[in-house]
């Protein structure tokens, strides 16, 4: 799997973005799972012939060249940055693999070395090291796998944010690997719902004292979740108690980085401890994806790719 690699740009999922919808009840648009693939990570030394066990879910985004005179798309894996890390949270493995669909109904495991030495890097992260994501460009074979890519224009902005009053109470979904049935013979994501918990300018203290930028979801995360795409699928009824005529819009949300747990007691009264539950609480939490178009628009990548 090289990197830096040009591909036609998907028009079936583009058409995805257009589903009109006025139910507040709505099954997802079913393509949107072909957007997603399972990352396994080496167990010894992330040889080609080392043995892969799953570890997380990645998607797949395209980039289109802006002249729009050329049917081009810049192809990039995009994960949560944990999945690809050790267990010291610092070292990124030397490589993982992708398990692919094929085009006859199955599945493979293709091979991705994960490089971030400067003059060959080829895993691209944040500014903000605090920022949970990782991007890698890709070439896949269109002939033999079985996937789609999500248009960048579908990743949301901070002004989208504003400009389609998205809030607390706006529906969302994710889909992604599930630990306890990945699919015997092909991958078979898994879909979960909520909404939208909590959105704040202000980072939220995370895992040892790490302060960090995310959304909150009402929605139960669990171990091979992280990297999912997480959506907005938006209907008439929006975060400023308005309503909107017209389709159901489907955009990129976030990143799935994690669950929030309760494993420290949030208060002390008094003298008595408040008990500790080690269960989910039921709250996810999103690196928001303005911070997915940090990366992909960074002056790095956009000499990369030409534009």
């Amino acid at each position: 799997m090289n990197a830096r690699m040009f591909v036609s740009p998907l028009a079936a999922l583009l058409a995805v973005l257009g589903l009109a919808s006025q139910a507040l009840a709505q099954p997802v648009p079913i393509d949107v799972k072909s957007i997603v693939t399972y990352v396994f990570r080496p167990q010894t030394d992330g040889s080609i012939t080392d043995e892969f066990v799953p570890n997380g879910t990645g998607f797949f985004v395209g980039v289109a060249n802006p002249d729009k005179s050329k049917d081009q798309a810049f192809l990039y894996l995009v994960t949560a940055k944990h999945v690809l890390t050790m267990e010291d949270q610092k070292t990124l493995y030397k490589a993982v693999a992708l398990r692919l669909n094929t085009k006859d109904g199955k599945s493979e495991l293709v091979y991705l070395p994960v490089v971030n030495e400067p003059a060959k890097r080829n895993v691209f992260l944040h500014s903000d090291p605090s920022v949970d994501l990782a991007v890698i460009p890709v070439k896949v074979d269109q002939a033999r796998y079985d996937f789609k890519w999500l248009p960048d224009d579908a990743i949301t902005s901070k002004a989208d944010v504003s400009a389609r009053r998205i809030a607390e109470g706006s529906e969302v979904f994710f889909t992604g690997l599930f630990s306890h049935y990945l699919g015997n013979e092909k991958n078979y994501p898994i879909v979960r719902f909520g909404r939208v918990a909590l959105m704040t300018e202000e980072r939220i203290n995370w895992i040892n004292g790490l302060k960090v930028q995310i959304y909150l979801i009402e929605s139960a995360s669990y171990g091979g979740n992280s990297g999912s795409p997480v959506f907005f699928y938006l209907g008439p009824d929006r975060g400023d108690g308005g309503l909107v005529v017209g389709a159901r819009e489907l955009r990129l949300a976030g990143v799935m980085q994690g669950t929030f747990n309760d494993v420290q007691p949030v208060v002390v009264v008094e003298t008595r401890q408040t008990l500790v539950s080690k269960s989910s609480n039921g709250i996810a939490a999103v690196v928001p994806a303005y911070k997915l178009r940090e990366i992909l628009f960074n002056a790095e990548l956009k000499t990369l790719r030409g534009f």
